[in-house]
């Protein structure tokens, strides 16, 4: 009976251990046939991953023919170590040369540390041992003469990644305009500016590499004939110009500055094409106590405008036929809609045109739109419509403000909108639709679309050109325009802008003031100063508008923004129109424009030149005064009293210099060039020590 019993249990275990073996058998042939490849790929993913490799992006160039950039991708690199493959002796021979190398490149640690830190690595069998990132070119090529770098790859162990860093090469210079962009896996992308607007063509195509994983999270790159390389994007040309670009911004941050102000921008535009060539936006940061570009507030912040609007609603009024600019209306200073008013600023200006209530910014003209449009008000919002300023003008760069112009079936619009809106309030422009409506003005008006880029290159073959980009061909009839333009001169010339009017060339614009709304407190004790124009006047090449916002020493539009207007105009036309008419002068008289000056200085450049002179001064002279004639240049003596002010005008610095100090006078130059104004006027009495600022150009 045990026998049995134990014959049983012996045969169970033989079967039961068969069926085990049976089943393991099976296991593996199914495993090994069946399921083989897919396991071989599972670990291998555990060792090896593709991963992307970022394209280089495309550069950003501003608009002149040195190829500047305002924004490129210049590579960077990231050094490991695989410290296995470099052989015994290699290594024990080179480890302190290699060290002291290292700390000389990088001085984060000394030579005995990183001999210390290598050696523990090696003993750690660590194959991917970080050496340092963000090195330059120049900065690899060093590395790579280093003792046990130098023996190649694979001997030396050296593992060089390359990535692309972007850099904008002048800073802040319109950095919100040329923005950034950051692209997200499955998340949503941050596009600003440039950079965003263009980033299809700017980002190229990544590239794949072969990754190994060493250990825990680390990934070391392996050669594959799978890999593939990244495209580089293509190269984005704008308009800027980035010597207009320092000057726009260096004017508005000075009157920033003076004024204390919250923010501000400036832009300027090429009349016939739209082009921008420059725009500069700026913050206070009350942490730092600087300003900066943190916003694009030409192009997105859209604010009641004031009185620069009132060109607009004299467009619209002209236009359809209800008044003229010689009409006479009564400047009483005071004009009331129900229980509001509205006041001229404590001026009492009498009867006059609308020419000049135009000229002097009167609200006299919310009384003359109020009296033509309060019968059918949807009449004077179409023909503001007909223009085109209700619209966005569909700008490249992403945010543009929304306008406002309210429709006389709105809700909100009630019995004092009118006369409101026809100054600039209850509806709400950006810096950059006012300026583009005053652009078309100065454009026979023809209203362009702002634009940023020219063309989109690969290399040097051109993938898109941008081309002007017509909103309206024509905002108004030849009769409006020549009213419009005529007011527009007449501010500068006589007006609220007399004050910038400048030497040498005209400007045309209007000057605006207005009280920021403060959501549903109304309207606080904070201004918006601006000016918006073009210049020159009769021949318009460019078009400028200036916004300060939160001015605290003056809250006037001529002051604060047309000064900033006034900087920017003398230096373009300084850096550009002067040159265009000296070439022209030179063209037409066969001689070079000569300056007033040293009288011998003069006669000995001229022989030198071979240049025919005609004396008419006296021979004793020092000082002269040239014209240049058909048959040679002409010196007459330049007339000077004892213990008066001279004048120094077209004169260059150094002999003006001279000539003023030897009269007593301390002198302070402002910008470069010739003399263009000098702030003590020729023929006052001289006081010793006093102080004459020079206005060059």
């Amino acid at each position: 009976m045990k026998k049995k019993e134990s014959l049983i249990r012996l045969y169970s275990v033989y079967f039961l251990v068969l069926f085990m073996g049976l089943g393991i058998v099976v296991q593996i042939f199914y495993l090994q046939i069946f399921k083989g490849e897919q396991l071989k790929s599972d670990a291998n993913k555990q060792i090896f991953i593709s991963k992307k490799v970022l394209a280089p992006r495309g550069n950003i160039y501003a608009s002149n023919e040195q190829k500047t950039s305002l924004a490129l991708s210049v590579p960077r690199y990231k050094v490991f170590v695989d410290l296995l493959t470099i052989r015994e002796q290699d290594f024990t021979d080179n480890i302190s040369d290699l060290s002291d190398s290292l700390s000389v490149l990088i001085d984060r640690k000394t030579s005995n540390e990183w001999k210390l830190e290598l050696e523990n690595q090696r003993l750690d069998s660590n194959r991917y041992f970080f050496i340092a990132r963000g090195l330059r070119n120049d900065q690899i090529e060093r590395l790579r003469k280093f003792p046990i770098f130098n023996l190649g790859k694979y001997r030396g162990g050296c593992i060089i990644i390359k990535s692309n860093q972007r850099v904008k090469p002048y800073g802040m210079l319109a950095n919100r305009t040329v923005g950034y962009a950051v692209e997200n896996d499955g998340k949503k992308s941050i596009l600003v500016g440039i950079e965003g607007a263009f980033n299809e063509y700017l980002k190229g195509q990544n590239g794949q590499m072969l990754m190994e994983k060493i250990r825990g999270n680390e990934w070391k790159p392996v050669d594959d004939e799978l890999s593939i390389e990244p495209v580089p994007g293509s190269d984005v040309y704008t308009s800027i110009d980035v010597n207009i670009q320092d000057v726009a911004e260096s004017a508005l941050l000075k009157q920033l500055r003076e004024q204390k102000a919250q923010k501000g921008c400036a832009v300027l535009m090429e009349v016939k094409t739209g082009f921008v060539k420059a725009i500069a936006n700026l913050s206070f940061d009350p942490k730092t106590e600087t300003y900066f570009e943190a916003q694009n507030h030409a192009v997105g912040l859209a604010s009641e405008p004031g009185s620069t609007f009132k060109l607009a609603s004299l467009l619209v009024a002209l236009e359809q036929g209800k008044v003229e600019i010689t009409d006479s209306v009564d400047m009483t200073g005071r004009y009331e809609f129900y229980d509001n008013y509205l006041t001229d600023g404590g001026k009492i200006y009498g009867r006059n045109t609308i020419k000049d209530a135009f000229e002097k910014s009167s609200n006299v003209i919310s009384q003359i739109i109020y009296d033509n449009y309060k019968k059918e008000p949807q009449e004077f919002i179409d023909g503001l419509k007909e223009i085109g300023i209700h619209q966005k003008l569909g700008l490249s760069i992403l945010g543009e403000g929304v306008p406002l112009i309210k429709e006389s079936s709105d809700p909100t619009f009630t019995g004092i909108t009118l006369p409101w809106m026809s100054i600039g309030y209850e509806l709400k422009m950006t810096p950059l639709q006012t300026l583009a409506l005053y652009n078309a003005v100065a454009n026979e008006g023809t209203l362009l679309q702002p634009q940023f880029v020219k063309c989109i290159k690969k290399g040097s073959e051109i993938q898109k050109e941008y081309k002007p980009r017509i909103l309206n061909a024509s905002i108004c009839s030849k009769a409006t325009l020549r009213d419009l333009k005529v007011m527009l001169e007449g501010v500068v010339e006589r007006g609220t802008a007399k004050n910038i009017k400048a030497r040498g060339f005209s400007i045309a614009g209007k000057t605006g003031t207005s009280k920021i709304a403060q959501g549903s407190k109304g309207y606080g004790n904070k201004y918006q100063a601006s000016f918006c124009g073009y210049f020159p006047s009769k021949d318009p090449v460019y078009s400028c508008i200036v916004v300060v916002q939160g001015p605290t020493k003056n809250i006037f539009g001529s002051v604060v923004s047309g000064t900033v207007f006034k900087e920017i105009a003398d230096k373009v036309y300084a850096q550009e129109f002067q040159k265009e008419n000296i070439v022209l002068k030179d063209t037409l008289n066969r001689y070079p424009y000569s300056r007033s000056g040293d009288k011998m200085s003069f006669l000995v450049a001229s022989e030198n030149m071979r240049i025919p002179v005609e004396d008419l001064s006296n021979k004793s002279n020092e000082w002269i005064s040239t014209r240049t004639g058909k048959d040679a240049i002409k010196i007459i003596h330049k007339k000077m009293q004892k213990g008066l002010v001279p004048n120094v005008v077209g004169m260059g610095l150094i002999d003006a210099t001279y000539m003023l100090e030897k009269y007593g006078l301390f002198v302070q130059p402002v910008g470069s060039g010739i003399v263009r104004e000098q702030s003590i006027k020729a023929g006052l009495r001289i006081n010793k020590g006093q102080k004459i600022i020079l206005q060059l150009g």
